[in-house]
């Protein structure tokens, strides 16, 4: 767990000096950047009937233009099949899009493209594959402050052993948004 630590760390150090969203705080400041984190879960589906549940975080981090913004994704999920851990990694990069409201709450659409891990090996064939993700959420900000609570929905998309697996992907966790 030492690695994967780490690799969580630096991300959200990096995350903190690039990325965020654009929401008006009570003196009317626009906040361009955000990060997020979150407890995540994943029925995954590995193969055909072998579907383990797992319960793990995200991490993200977004930097907005108008409505556009680039974004960077972090997940980790821990489960079992059989007695042995056997869900993904996940770490990409990709374009989110949100729909400006004029109200304490904030939907948006995102697809991020990376590359996911699997583990514990398997004779079955590689356990990395290039992944995406593609859903969206909605943010909630009740009192205008630079702490949101967000819900998400994805499907998230692998290629491990020689197939696809198509599995559904339920976020739920804050944002911290930061900026001038």
């Amino acid at each position: 767990m030492g690695k994967l630590g780490i690799l969580a760390a630096l991300l959200l150090l990096s995350a903190s000096s690039v990325m965020a969203q654009g929401v008006r705080t009570a003196d009317s400041e626009t906040l361009p950047y955000q990060i997020g984190v979150g407890v995540t879960f994943v029925n995954f589906h590995e193969a055909p009937g072998t579907n383990p549940n797992g319960v793990g975080f995200t991490a993200s981090a977004v930097d907005y233009h108008d409505w556009l913004g680039a974004e960077v994704q972090f997940s980790d999920v821990f489960g079992s099949n059989s007695g042995k851990s056997s869900l993904p990694l996940f770490a990409g990069a990709g374009a989110r899009f949100r729909w400006q409201t004029a109200r304490s709450f904030q939907p948006w659409g995102h697809i991020v493209l990376g590359y996911s891990h699997l583990t514990p090996n398997s004779p079955f064939g590689s356990n990395n594959s290039v992944a995406f993700k593609v859903g969206g959420g909605l943010d909630f900000n009740p009192h205008r402050s630079r702490i949101s609570y967000r819900v998400s929905a994805d499907l998230f998309r692998t290629a491990f052993f020689k197939s696809y697996q198509l599995s559904p992907e339920f976020t739920v966790g804050i944002v911290l948004h930061l900026g001038h």
